[in-house]
C-alpha cells in the first residue's frame, strides 16, 4: 500500500511538473512594438498646380525655396517665390515646423520692390505624409499710393517618396 501512495505522490509530481514549468516559461510576453518613427527622406509636395519637394533627414528639415504663392494686390497679381529658408532647420519632437524668411518682389520695372515675409509651416506623420501651408504678407508702394499684399494660407500636402 505504501509503494502505491508513494508511486502516486511521484507520478501526480511528475505531472504537476510541466504544468507549473509551462506556467512559468510558456506565456512570454512579446516586447512591446516601438512606435514608429517620422520617416526620413524626400516627400513630394503639391498645392494648386505647384510641385515642391521637402527633405527630412536626421531630424532636420530643408525646406523649399521654389514654389511661388499668388499674391493679389491691387492694382496688380504678383506670384512670388518663397523666402531663401537657406539652412535645415531642426523639427521638434510633435514632428512639426514653421520657419520664415524675408522676401522681395519687383513690381515694375523702376520702382521699389515690395517686401516682407514668407512663412512655411509643416508637420510629418508617422505614415509618411505631411500637410501645412505656405503664406506670403509684403507691404510696399505703387507709384504713390501705399499696397499691401496677403497671399493667406495657401495648404499643401505631401507624400514620402
Amino acid at each position: 500500500m505504501r509503494r502505491i501512495q508513494l508511486l502516486a505522490l511521484v507520478g501526480s509530481a511528475i505531472v504537476v511538473l510541466p504544468a507549473s514549468a509551462l506556467a512559468s516559461g510558456g506565456h512570454h510576453k512579446k516586447p512591446a512594438k516601438k512606435p514608429s518613427a517620422i520617416k526620413s527622406g524626400t516627400y513630394k509636395a503639391t498645392f494648386a498646380i505647384e510641385k515642391f519637394n521637402i527633405t527630412l533627414t536626421g531630424g532636420k528639415v530643408s525646406l523649399p525655396t521654389s514654389p511661388a504663392v499668388k499674391c493679389t494686390a491691387i492694382p496688380i497679381l504678383l506670384e512670388v517665390p518663397v523666402g531663401n529658408f537657406v539652412a535645415p532647420a531642426a523639427l521638434s519632437a510633435s514632428g512639426s515646423i514653421t520657419e520664415q524668411a524675408p522676401i522681395t518682389a519687383t513690381t515694375v520695372v523702376g520702382a521699389p520692390p515690395l517686401t516682407g515675409q514668407s512663412t512655411f509651416s509643416v508637420t510629418f506623420t508617422k505614415k509618411g505624409t505631411a500637410s501645412g501651408y505656405l503664406e506670403e504678407s509684403l507691404a510696399g508702394t505703387f507709384g504713390d499710393s501705399p499696397i499691401s499684399c496677403t497671399s493667406g494660407k495657401v495648404p499643401f500636402t505631401a507624400k514620402l517618396g
